[in-house]
């Protein structure tokens, strides 16, 4: 077990007196992927600041980790995650369901994918035929899923008038047979008048959000926090 946060210690001819360990708040968190999985850290009061160059808990060797990538806070009792404008994102489990806004971000075993939002026909231009395609069901509207690549290109991708899209692996509009991450059936949207509902399947493997940079989530026991290849759990101390 390692403290997020420790004193230094001089080894001089005079001696310096250690800086106190800080207080030690009732969070904790374990890191459960990336090199450093096993890995715990006692959460401060203070919080703690992580990246792979700066801050308390550091992931020196993943590449997808910003210099300063996020910051754990706690107040009032309360765990929260905030992202400090990173390049890659915070991700965030969570239970039950999750509103999507267009173009949001979420993650589901090995993969990465984008809510496109709905998906409008362009307007008809005077003086031009309009394009021949296929038919919109009457009263519905076409959204799609595309997954995202390193770098950030797109990948495969659907799009669809039904009432559900699902995700996993096997039987889904979006199906990777070889990610070990994946249920059979891991996630499923269904849109919304703003967006789409996105809802956890995955028996507790886990599908993960991405939070809006600059902004703070809220924390339980048990929810992961997935930081470029690295992903911690947060855990109570007694």
């Amino acid at each position: 077990t390692s403290p997020a946060v420790t004193g230094p210690v001089s080894t001089g001819a005079t001696p310096v007196a250690a800086r106190p360990a800080p207080v030690a708040s009732r969070f904790g968190l374990a890191v459960i992927a990336g090199t450093t999985r096993g890995q715990r850290y006692k959460l401060p009061v203070t919080g703690c600041v992580v990246g792979r160059q700066r801050g308390a808990i550091l992931f020196p060797d993943d590449v997808f980790v910003s210099p300063l990538h996020a910051t754990f806070l706690v107040k009032d009792g309360a765990l929260f995650v905030r992202d400090e404008t990173s390049a890659s994102g915070v991700y965030v489990t969570f239970s039950g369901t999750e509103p999507l806004a267009p173009r949001a971000l979420f993650s589901a075993g090995q993969r990465l994918f984008r809510f496109t939002g709905r998906v409008e026909a362009p307007p008809p231009v005077a003086g031009r035929p309009n394009l021949y395609g296929s038919p919109v069901p009457l009263g519905q509207a076409l959204y799609g899923v595309e997954e995202v690549h390193m770098g950030g290109r797109a990948g495969r991708a659907v799009v669809t008038a039904a009432a559900l899209l699902t995700i996993g692996q096997a039987h889904c509009d979006l199906a990777y047979p070889h990610d070990e991450g994946l249920a059979g059936r891991h996630c499923e949207l269904s849109p919304t008048p703003t967006g789409a509902m996105l809802r956890d399947l995955s028996g507790g493997l886990g599908t993960f959000v991405r939070i809006p940079p600059a902004t703070e989530r809220p924390l339980r026991p048990g929810d992961r926090v997935r930081l470029g290849q690295h992903v911690v759990q947060v855990e109570t101390l007694g």
